[in-house]
């Protein structure tokens, strides 16, 4: 593998997370395959179910914005990457910029996931970590096999 086809593949793979963030596009309880499925293993009544829906959709225009900031940011620093003659130090500053817009759309998916557990009783909760714990494992998996796949250690 070239040393530019390893740096292009860490890019894309570097992307993936952003995938696989929390607290994206997640629909609300009962509102497709992964919310009801949620809904339905915490075993949801109907006033939760709502109140979760009503907290998604009120984050919704937010959580838009935010992924288009750490879209538009990424795609103009692989872009920035991809130019030779880019400085080293516009990538740094680009890379920051594109770190720090995935970190506020973290940090607001966090406190979605805050609000929803406010609803949660305190098993709904432990059983909703676990969910989570288990659902991270399988994306850790799969970015491993990707990085195999890619020919990266990892």
């Amino acid at each position: 593998m070239t040393p530019l086809t390893r740096s292009l593949a860490v890019l894309a793979l570097s992307a993936l997370p952003l995938l696989a963030q929390p607290g994206l596009e997640m629909p609300g309880p009962g509102s497709g395959p992964r919310g009801g499925r949620m809904a339905r293993v915490l075993d949801l009544t109907e006033a939760q179910k709502t109140s979760i829906q009503a907290i998604h959709e009120k984050h919704r225009p937010d959580m838009t914005a935010r992924r288009e900031a750490v879209r538009l940011a990424q795609t103009a620093l692989q872009a920035a990457f991809r130019d030779a003659a880019t400085p080293e130090a516009q990538l740094r500053t680009l890379h920051d910029k594109a770190s720090a817009a995935r970190f506020e759309m973290m940090l607001a998916g966090r406190s979605i996931r805050q609000e929803v557990d406010a609803v949660l009783t305190p098993e709904q909760r432990a059983k909703a970590a676990d969910l989570r714990g288990t659902a991270q494992a399988h994306r850790r998996e799969r970015m491993h096999h990707l990085r195999r796949a890619a020919g990266m250690a990892g």
